[in-house]
């Protein structure tokens, strides 16, 4: 991270991590994959308020298992989301990106109406973007976007989390494709890196995982941290503890954690366990962000 990064945008984006300077984010910013998640025979069948409403035991019965929640304006904006007691010690990141993992073919962009301005109005820690990416192609509007954000996120003293998300055509492409939005995004200003784990899952040598795990720490500039990429929880445990050994600050997880408690199949008390676990992973093994700076 450069040097002038400003006092205030530090202490937002202390408030987005743990006390120890790891990050520990239950992501729920998920909205039609989030319905889909719900109801995967009939996923238009939710409304607006079905979801908000499904989601907000998560929130509150999950969330204060973690350092920080990811959630989306919608939600956020449409219900007068305040938090709880439970909650006043938890971070608040907002994605403000229009993309919802669905439309990769279109080039980023806010969601209508939405700005860094209009995130801090919220009293939000921190905003979040993410961005699809073709190692190879045309990148050049990706970037341009990285760029827009990271400038109205220094207007707003805002810590901004960007989330570079590959496209790949075999899982042999991978571990070279995560690595090339490092180079590619990691030096245009966000303040942290939200990577997908650099290896396939059908790669299980742990000694390869350590291997590129290691190589993004050498190419990052900025702290980084991995998603759970809707993937297994027990799978993602492992790989969070090699990435944090190799130098990760922690992770932001979504459908890994929560997935049984919004269907049914689980507790909101097995998902905090969850959630407590890798709180606790990303302590124990990570590193503090603030070390980095």
């Amino acid at each position: 991270m450069e040097q002038n990064t400003s006092l205030l945008r530090s202490a937002r984006l202390e408030k987005a991590a743990t006390p120890t300077g790891h990050f520990a984010v239950l992501a729920i910013d998920h909205v039609g994959s989030f319905a889909a998640t719900i109801r995967p025979d009939d996923p238009d069948s939710m409304s607006t308020e079905d979801i908000w409403a499904h989601k907000l035991p998560l929130i509150n019965g999950v969330g204060p298992a973690g350092g920080a929640m990811l959630v989306d304006p919608g939600f956020l904006e449409g219900t007068g989301f305040i938090r709880s007691d439970a909650l006043s010690q938890t971070g608040l990141i907002l994605g403000i990106e229009d993309g919802d993992y669905a439309d990769v073919l279109t080039a980023p962009r806010f969601l209508p109406g939405w700005s860094v301005r209009r995130a801090a109005r919220l009293g939000v820690d921190a905003v979040k973007i993410s961005m699809f990416f073709q190692p190879g192609g045309d990148t050049s509007a990706a970037e341009a976007f990285v760029t827009k954000v990271v400038d109205q996120c220094r207007k707003q003293e805002m810590p901004l989390f960007a989330e570079p998300l590959a496209l790949y055509d075999h899982p042999h492409e991978r571990s070279e494709a995560v690595t090339e939005g490092v180079r590619l995004f990691g030096h245009l200003g966000a303040d942290v890196l939200k990577l997908q784990f650099p290896e396939p899952a059908e790669n299980t040598s742990e000694e390869a995982w350590a291997d590129a795990c290691l190589q993004i720490d050498r190419l990052s500039p900025v702290p980084w941290a991995i998603l759970s990429e809707g993937g297994d929880y027990d799978l993602f445990r492992r790989q969070l503890q090699v990435a944090c050994r190799a130098g990760a600050s922690g992770f932001l997880g979504g459908r890994a954690i929560w997935r049984e408690a919004a269907t049914g199949e689980g507790t909101l008390d097995a998902a905090a366990a969850r959630l407590r676990e890798l709180n606790s992973i990303a302590v124990t093994e990570g590193v503090d962000w603030r070390s980095r700076k």
